[in-house]
């Protein structure tokens, strides 16, 4: 018994865009803490969320997730150097 693919179900513009959007909203999540293996999509928003707005009113995992996002696109880009050893803000200094 074979199975046939379901039918292509047309969406509109707005359904693929919110489609997206969950995507990247869950590709941030998946991210955080994980900061080596993620998307530059998904640092480029953790940068975002992480450095905007007040600092006092932020958390300091989302500080210390922002600063190792910035820290990975860095490296892969060639502005940080990649060979050197960076250790993580200490959480109170943040």
């Amino acid at each position: 018994m074979t199975t046939t693919p379901a039918p292509a179900v047309a969406r509109s513009a707005r359904e693929r865009k919110a489609a997206q959007r969950a995507r990247d909203v869950r590709a941030v999540i998946e991210a955080i803490g994980r900061e080596a293996d993620a998307d530059a999509r998904a640092l480029v928003e953790i940068l975002r969320c992480g450095l905007v707005g007040k600092a006092a009113a932020q958390e300091p995992w989302q500080q210390r997730s922002a600063w190792r996002a910035w820290r990975e696109l860095g490296q892969r880009n060639g502005w940080i150097d990649g060979s050197a050893r960076v250790i993580d803000p200490d959480p109170d200094d943040v």
